[in-house]
């Protein structure tokens, strides 16, 4: 057969096949998908509304086959079996989803949707099928018609309550070629920038989305087991050919529109010919979970607040530290690792169940030298997270919103400055796959810079607009204190409406309050969860500030006493109510803020909120240098915010009490996995 052959081109040796015999009766075949070619084809418009009644004919007497992850197999056998015996062996009453690519005269195209009612003529190698379309990859308004070199690939169906969705990339050159290491890589060029992603049944939905996003979210797609996938394309005689392969590390250059992988074929010990090149080529990825932004709320959220400052200041940051920004990657042995000198916080926090960091200061120039750009400082924090499984949750900090401030009118800004903290957080031209959400401001039911919530959550919201604008698949949040949060839940909302962006808050908002509620009298069950959850608001709520002070405590005991208790009730709650709308809390904080102390050298309540205090130094690194320089009111500005300068790595010490001697972090842990 052509195409499990892959002919001669691709001098790949057969095995593993099943040969062109069925399959026996006592084989699972539901994993499996099959791909069919053929030499033309047309599709007619059928008896109901986005039918078509697709003809292929010139169909190959063989179809392909492997399987979905995380098997390995691949095979073939008679597309008169597979047809007329085989497939209602494979997909049961539940007709599958299918990929029809094929080329007319505009190009390269492809119609996804339902099919049934397959019957293959063997003699005239014909095949006639119905197909019910969700998506085409272009305008068939005016009707498909006759086409060449038609693929067909049908999905393998999913057992509920599995969800997944499969992806095709489309190029204009693809090749296998020697990585020098004994491998290959698979090289894409002139990548369409649409991948399409296809449900696979019985979901039924598809659509288009950006390659970098594609890229950005291989790992958390197909973190679990590698991804199978069959590229066809033409070699040259206007048949198209395919070989089925496994995938993994995906690079993307955009400016060259270019992707590759690294690729093992799944055709046995032949060497494929590294000069062979496909033309109008389409990458059929397998299915993977597509975990959008939009469906962050589909599971709970474990988290800490993370505002890192280190122990040696005692009042408002200076120096390299001027902007509180410790997630940049000038301070990365902080979080992780740099040049053997590293606390890795973020590790530590995964190893405890951590599943979301809520940061507060955010400096987006960070990683750029421009004025008003954003930079890539933060990717490598959010890349490290990503690799962890943590979400972290980006602010638009208090500051951005003042009318002046330190000699700056921020506000008369904050169009910019919201662009740019989105622009900071893309990577591959996408916003980052670590995002779970933005924040705006803290805490602004309390006066801040002479404006009173009147002023300030108006102000918000207007900015929540913004940020749905530029990034309309990710959730906002407005936290507030517990002060008289019932009432600032309603006054956003309220507000949201009164600026025509009702709809935003209803897909797209969640509420985030900051309490010390105890579990003491069930104060934090009944003021906070139930009362949350009987107000009926429809969108999610996340403590996003959860913890107390041993300094309104009577020991340090008491404090980790009362904070696991905190967390206890929350997670316990949200346990035993799948379907309230409380779906997470954030510890209040990762460590003590010796900042906080205002100037002198004691504690107070400000000041000792940590899951950690300090206890000397682990290390020393330096920050690299940050600065800022180009135009500004017509004239070039050149500004040093700090030097490449050395900086002590803290090294913390767990809270411990008596009841849990492992410290703070190891006893929420129960509560954070």
């Amino acid at each position: 057969m052509r195409t499990m052959h892959m002919l001669l081109a691709l001098a790949l040796l057969v095995a593993g096949c099943n040969g062109s015999d069925a399959p026996p009766v006592n084989i699972d075949l539901s994993n499996r998908i099959y791909v069919l070619a053929g030499q033309g084809g047309d599709a007619r418009g059928g008896t109901e509304e986005k039918e078509y009644v697709v003809t292929l004919t010139g169909v190959q007497p063989e179809v392909d086959w492997y399987t979905d992850r995380p098997g390995r197999l691949t095979g073939e056998e008679r597309t008169d079996d597979f047809v007329g015996v085989d497939w209602i062996r494979v997909y049961g009453d539940m007709a599958p989803n299918a990929l029809l690519q094929y080329r007319n005269a505009s190009g390269v195209h492809g119609l996804f949707g339902r099919v049934r009612d397959p019957s293959y003529n063997a003699q005239t190698r014909t095949l006639k099928l119905t197909l019910t379309l969700s998506k085409a990859s272009y305008d068939i308004s005016g009707g498909v018609g006759g086409f060449d070199s038609p693929v067909l690939t049908l999905l393998n169906n999913l057992k509920p309550p599995a969800e997944g969705s499969s992806f095709a990339l489309q190029a204009d050159r693809a090749q296998l070629v020697a990585d020098g290491a004994g491998g290959y890589r698979l090289l894409l060029q002139g990548v369409d920038d649409g991948v399409f992603w296809m449900n696979n049944a019985p979901a039924r939905g598809g659509d288009f989305e950006a390659v970098g996003n594609f890229i950005n979210y291989w790992d958390e797609r197909f973190a679990d087991s590698l991804p199978n996938a069959s590229l066809a394309g033409d070699l040259g005689d206007g048949n198209y050919e395919i070989l089925p392969l496994t995938l993994s590390m995906p690079a993307y250059d955009a400016s060259l529109g270019r992707v590759s992988f690294a690729a093992v074929p799944l055709r046995g010990p032949g060497t494929p010919d590294v000069n062979a090149v496909l033309s109008d080529a389409v990458l059929f990825v397998d299915a993977g979970e597509r975990g959008t932004p939009s469906t962050v709320f589909s599971q709970t959220w474990r988290g800490v607040a993370y505002s890192p400052i280190p122990g040696v200041f005692n009042s408002n940051p200076t120096g390299a530290f001027f902007d509180s920004d410790m997630t940049a990657d000038n301070f990365q042995a902080i979080w992780g690792r740099k040049n053997g000198c590293g606390r890795d916080d973020l590790e530590t926090m995964a190893a405890a169940g951590v599943n979301l960091v809520r940061l507060y200061d955010y400096n987006y120039q960070r990683g750029s030298t421009q004025w008003k750009t954003g930079g890539n400082g933060h990717i490598p924090f959010l890349d490290k997270a990503q690799s962890l499984g943590i979400k972290v949750i980006i602010p638009v900090s208090n500051y951005n919103l003042a009318n002046e401030l330190g000699g700056n009118r921020p506000w008369d800004d904050i169009d910019n400055t919201v662009a740019q903290i989105v622009n900071s957080v893309k990577k591959n031209g996408v916003i980052h796959p670590a995002v779970h959400s933005f924040s705006v401001g803290n805490e602004l039911d309390l006066d801040q810079y002479g404006m009173d919530w009147t002023t300030l959550i108006p102000r918000a919201v207007q900015v929540a607009g913004q940020l749905n604008t530029l990034a309309p698949d990710h959730f906002i949040t407005i936290p507030v204190s517990n002060a008289y949060e019932k009432k600032m839940y309603a006054a956003i909302r309220d507000e949201f409406s009164k600026q025509n962006l009702g709809e935003v808050y209803k897909t797209r908002v969640y509420n985030a309050v900051q309490t010390f509620k105890r579990k003491d009298g069930d104060d934090l069950l009944n003021n906070i969860l139930k009362a949350y959850d009987n107000l009926s608001l429809g969108v999610p709520l996340v403590i996003t500030e959860l913890g107390t002070s041993n300094m309104t405590m009577p020991s340090v005991d008491a404090k980790v006493e009362a904070v696991v208790g905190q967390a206890s009730v929350v997670r316990t709650y949200m346990d035993a109510n799948p379907s309230s709308q409380v779906k997470g809390f954030a510890i209040f904080q990762w460590q003590n803020a010796h900042w906080k102390r205002g100037g002198s050298p004691n504690d107070n309540t400000e000041s000792t909120f940590g899951i950690h205090a300090y206890n000397g130094t682990l290390c020393s690194s330096k920050t690299g240098k940050f600065y800022m320089e180009g135009m500004v009111n017509g004239q070039y500005v050149y500004a040093l915010f700090h030097d490449d300068v050395s900086y002590d790595v803290d090294q913390l010490a767990p809270l411990t009490s008596a009841a849990y001697p492992g410290g703070l972090l190891q006893a929420l842990s129960a509560y954070f996995k």
